[in-house]
């Protein structure tokens, strides 16, 4: 039998840095910044890779990553619901205007549904999720 059910989303946290999010949570961490040095290019000074910020669940919340140049090529942030589930996903283009957002809905702690919506928070598409138990 198929019933229309999510999957809970593993933590980003964990999944997008070297720490997991018990460590940040307990530490107090609320921003982990990257840096990287060009070596072989001369480059002896540092130029900032990513920034990622994390709530106080040790969420991560927001990450930017950037070129060798500085400029932005990746902005994201997060949000999340009581229970941790991530519900939405902000992406944003290199000024921080929002270029698309996805949604995501759950029941009984699982993703059913996901909506995805353009730049002006029309949706133009939308993933139903179904799964079968025993």
């Amino acid at each position: 039998m198929i019933i229309p059910a999510g999957i809970a989303l593993l933590s980003l946290a964990g999944t997008l840095n070297g720490q997991g999010r018990k460590t940040i949570e307990e530490k107090g961490i609320m921003q982990q910044t990257v840096h990287e040095y060009f070596l072989a290019e001369g480059m002896n000074k540092p130029v900032v890779e990513k920034i990622e910020k994390y709530n106080e669940e040790g969420e991560v919340i927001e990450i930017q990553e950037f070129n060798k140049l500085g400029e932005v090529q990746l902005w994201e942030k997060y949000v999340y619901d009581e229970e941790g589930n991530l519900v939405e996903e902000i992406f944003l283009d290199e000024k921080g205007k929002v270029t698309r957002t996805e949604k995501s809905i759950y029941k009984d702690g699982l993703r059913v549904e996901k909506q995805f919506f353009d730049e002006r928070g029309r949706l133009f598409k939308k993933k139903e999720y179904l799964y079968e138990y025993r």
